[in-house]
């Protein structure tokens, strides 16, 4: 009797493997791949529900978690609960430029999708201010000409890129489109920009 643990220690060492286990199955990585799961695999979204929100308790800023959730609640029944999850998954996804995630939080939610000009017109801006791709920004700007011809924005920035890309023969002209609207919109500093790139040559 003397080598005799007391009970709580054997209920400790034999549950030890068990309480392991269950630890793991909590972590984000297993609540996730537990719940898309039961939403896509086994069509059971209230029990994807409970494992995403797991999953957002420990991190409320959980990206798939947050989508995820959003589409189980709708499945659930319950796309009021669900609203709020697609304007913050909009949100996020907006944030890291996932578009494709974006567009379908804003098909959800009943919002207009960027237009083909404004997705144009970005298309061109991260083409020429993150990717420094004067090429491929004076493709996206001319087919935001094409739809409106007098695009103030897109006139300035396909200047812009010409002058980029080494043509700035083609750029002046643009130039000088752009000072004439700036002049008329009162922009003060695109005017200036353009009357200081117009007092060079080309």
């Amino acid at each position: 009797m003397m080598n005799a643990r007391p009970i709580w220690i054997l209920l400790l060492l034999a549950l030890g493997p068990a309480m392991t286990y269950a630890s793991t199955e909590e972590t984000p990585e297993a609540l996730m791949k537990n719940g898309l799961d039961a939403l896509y695999v086994k069509s059971d979204p209230e029990a994807a529900v409970k494992a995403f929100r797991k999953v957002l308790a420990k991190n409320p800023e959980h990206y798939g978690a947050n989508f995820q959730l959003a589409v189980a609640l709708d499945r659930s029944g319950k796309p009021a609960e669900a609203r709020p999850l697609w304007e913050n998954s909009l949100a996020m996804a907006e944030a890291i430029k996932d578009e494709t995630t974006a567009d379908t939080a804003r098909k959800r939610l009943g919002l207009p999708g960027p237009s083909p000009e404004d997705a144009a017109m970005k298309a061109g801006l991260d083409a020429l201010y993150e990717k420094k791709d004067a090429a491929a920004a004076i493709v996206e700007f001319r087919k935001v000409l094409e739809m409106n011809p007098h695009h103030f924005g897109a006139t300035v920035q396909l200047a812009r890129a010409l002058d980029q890309a080494g043509k700035p023969a083609e750029a002046r002209p643009l130039w000088e489109k752009a000072l004439k609207m700036a002049e008329g919109f009162k922009d003060a500093d695109t005017a200036k920009m353009a009357k200081e790139r117009l007092a060079r040559r080309p």
